[in-house]
């Protein structure tokens, strides 16, 4: 598929949160009502409207990035995984779906148990292929999982991924099991 870019090609973009600078602005909620625009305002009021406890939204005009802070109220990691793949939905279905122009979502979560991530990212371009069918939202939450960053002293568990589902590019050559790992393909064609 000519100009498919694949959710493995965009990991590693998100390895730095921005930090508040001169070109943000600080949103504030808006109820969408019966009509949502897909507003970043919007977005605030759909996150406090679906338990996530919003602290701040900041867009950052010069990069397009959206920055939220929020405290989790997640107990143990599967809360806190629930509670991100929540705020995904929202930004995936509440903005990218409805035409927002966002490059990146960046994180700073208040924790509520130890060694629980202190943020994470989305990179748009895993929302819109989640969007077109290019990506499913398995292989996305994994690629979220990828920019997680956890409190000094605690690293991440061990997680079992299937490096396959990040392959979203149907003229991808499939890796055999039986091999050591590497790719004896010699196509090097990229649409």
């Amino acid at each position: 598929m000519a100009g498919t870019v694949s959710l493995a090609s965009t990991a590693g973009c998100l390895d730095v949160v921005p930090f508040l600078g001169d070109d943000q602005t600080q949103i504030e909620p808006e109820d969408p009502g019966d009509d949502p625009d897909g507003t970043l305002e919007e977005f605030y009021y759909l996150l406090e409207d679906n338990g996530i406890i919003v602290e701040e939204v900041y867009h950052n005009t010069g990069d397009d990035d959206l920055l939220l802070f929020y405290d989790s109220e997640a107990d143990d990691e599967v809360e806190s995984e629930d509670e991100i793949g929540m705020i995904y939905v929202i930004f995936r279905d509440g903005l990218i779906d409805r035409g927002a122009e966002l490059n990146h979502l960046y994180t700073e979560v208040s924790g509520n148990f130890e060694g629980q991530v202190e943020g994470w990212g989305i990179n748009s371009e895993w929302a819109e292929q989640d969007l077109a069918g290019d990506a499913d939202e398995l292989a996305v939450f994994n690629q979220i999982r990828g920019t997680y960053i956890y409190p000094d002293g605690h690293e991440p568990e061990e997680a079992e991924i299937d490096e396959s589902e990040l392959e979203t590019d149907s003229e991808a050559p499939a890796e055999d099991p039986q091999s050591n790992g590497s790719n004896t393909s010699t196509d090097t064609t990229n649409d």
